[in-house]
């Protein structure tokens, strides 16, 4: 178990007031602004709004920079889980495909470098999942055991599609999901794929770590 020291402790509560009084204050602000451009089009309501949000974003940066050191110093395990619904979250919110996750199972001791590799081929599985499946939507799901893991990225109902997306990993390809075998391969991690009824393809990730 990872115990704070009285020093991180104090930096993770700084970062929490932060998170609250600066960047919840400006979300807040921003949403009253634009509720006031939608009952007054004519104000300068949507400007003041626009201002806001990109404090917000400064702000958000700035604390995550804060957060990814204190994570260092505390020497806390990589999250894969949380990882992985964040890059979930950024999907639903960049592109049309509903992408969902699941994640059942226990803990298991993942290496940053291991984690990175895992979470980038999942990434990519899932973008390449929406582009090419044309999928009515996109599943994730990480499966944790003791001593491996698995991690599977379903489309459904695209099966017109699904051979563009299989075929994005065909020899030749040296970019994106055509690269996610290599780097897969480093951490002893493999890629296989599968028909996934009704009407959709499968890919799976598993790894044993070593």
């Amino acid at each position: 178990m990872n115990h704070f020291s009285p020093d991180a402790a104090g930096e993770a509560s700084h970062l929490q007031h932060r998170l609250h009084d600066g960047l919840g204050q400006c979300l807040s602000l921003a949403a009253m602004q634009i509720d006031r451009a939608r009952a007054v089009p004519e104000s300068d309501a949507l400007e003041h709004a626009r201002t806001l949000l990109r404090e917000a974003l400064q702000e958000l940066r700035s604390v995550m920079i804060g957060i990814g050191k204190q994570i260092a110093v505390a020497g806390i395990e990589p999250d894969l889980p949380g990882r992985l619904n964040a890059c979930v979250l950024r999907l639903n919110a960049r592109q049309a495909t509903p992408v969902s996750c699941t994640i059942e199972g226990m803990s298991l001791r993942v290496s940053e470098q291991a984690c990175d590799i895992l979470l980038a081929a999942t990434q990519e599985l899932l973008v390449n999942a929406c582009k090419h499946g044309k999928a009515a939507g996109v599943e994730a799901r990480l499966f944790i055991l003791p001593q491996r893991l698995s991690i599977t990225v379903t489309e459904r109902h695209g099966a017109a599609n699904t051979q563009a997306w299989r075929q994005s990993v065909s020899p030749g390809h040296g970019l994106g999901l055509g690269a996610t075998r290599e780097c897969l391969s480093l951490i002893g991690a493999r890629l296989r794929w599968r028909h996934s009824a009704p009407n959709g393809v499968q890919a799976r990730i598993s790894w044993v770590p070593q």
